[in-house]
């Protein structure tokens, strides 16, 4: 999986492996959620709505899930 470091809380927001969900993590555990940020499952309650949507969107889709095809590199 890929992701980014939420800028104030530090957790990792990750697109699943099946490309259907965001996983989030912490030094406590983790969650899964829909692009949404609904809650699935996990210790995690409560996530980030707007980077879960992000991570959905065709730029997170372009960034996160199609590094091998990129035209340029993400610094």
């Amino acid at each position: 999986m890929r992701g980014i470091k939420h800028p104030m809380t530090d957790e990792i927001y990750e697109v699943s492996d099946d490309g259907l969900n965001v996983v989030v993590t912490n030094d406590v555990g983790s969650g899964v959620f829909t692009f949404g940020g609904q809650w699935i499952s996990g210790e995690l309650k409560a996530a980030d709505a707007h980077l879960c949507g992000w991570l959905g969107s065709e730029r997170g889709e372009n960034r996160f899930r199609d590094a091998e095809n990129r035209t340029r590199k993400m610094s």
